[in-house]
């Protein structure tokens, strides 16, 4: 009785461990993450990378200004149903997220130098300080 009872008990505690554990995959928790000063460098790069996973990131302005008109209407040509599907996805994802990824990889340019060993990003005045001292 009492191995039936632990056992139950040890399923239902790994089932609220799983629905407390973010979903990097479906929701764009770096957004949020580049916005606070605490937050770990390696979490925010690993939740953007599993958000974008399998997924095309959105094309720099240089991408974009680089391909001729005739180009672009040659991929606009779709061959089947899914790829259409597949393609307004993409672009939905292209126009909701865009200026998010910029922002993203601005940050983590800027972050870059001041990220410690255990991923902690130096605040303003760790970086004053440092600064300062040089």
């Amino acid at each position: 009785m009492k191995y039936i009872l632990s056992f139950c008990l040890l399923i239902c505690i790994g089932a609220i461990q799983a629905q407390q554990s973010k979903n990097y995959k479906k929701h764009p928790y770096w957004i949020e993450m580049i916005k606070d000063p605490n937050v770990n460098y390696f979490e925010a790069i690993n939740a953007y990378d599993q958000f974008w996973k399998n997924k095309h990131k959105p094309l720099e302005e240089d991408e974009l200004i680089g391909q001729t008109k005739g180009e672009a209407s040659k991929e606009e040509k779709m061959e089947s149903r899914k790829e259409m599907r597949e393609k307004k996805k993409e672009k939905e994802l292209y126009k909701k997220y865009g200026l998010e990824c910029k922002k993203f990889e601005h940050w983590k340019m800027t972050v870059k130098p001041y990220v410690q060993v255990d991923g902690h990003i130096l605040s303003k005045e760790e970086q004053l300080k440092m600064w300062e001292q040089k």
